[in-house]
């Protein structure tokens, strides 16, 4: 093996490695959602109960759209698959999230 190949490649890791530790020093601490945020995210929703009882698809659509709800239909397992990743309109979210996913099954 060509020592210059081993050292050119370790260079290159160590370059990268420093890059990602200054991005991540950089990056804002994370911070826990309080009970009002939490509150006031389910306030910008609106009414649901009458967007769920009323139940004609343009009103759901709204709805599944304000809670950012993907549906993945399988017609095999006769399955509904509903996604979510909650955040707040007004803030960006950085660093890790966390996905919210059900199964739901037709019968």
């Amino acid at each position: 093996m060509d020592p210059t190949a081993v050292v050119d490649a370790t260079n290159q890791a160590h370059a990268e490695r420093v890059a990602a530790k200054a991005e991540l020093d950089g990056a804002p601490a994370s911070r826990r959602v309080t009970d009002g945020e939490v509150y006031a995210m389910i306030d910008s929703l609106g009414d649901v109960g009458a967007m769920v009882a009323d139940a004609k698809p343009a009103g759901l659509a709204r709805l599944y759209q304000r809670l950012n709800l993907e549906l993945r239909y399988e017609p095999k397992e006769l399955a509904i698959y509903p996604m979510t990743i909650p955040g707040v309109d007004t803030a960006c979210v950085r660093g890790a999230t966390c996905s919210l996913s059900t199964r739901l099954r037709l019968t």
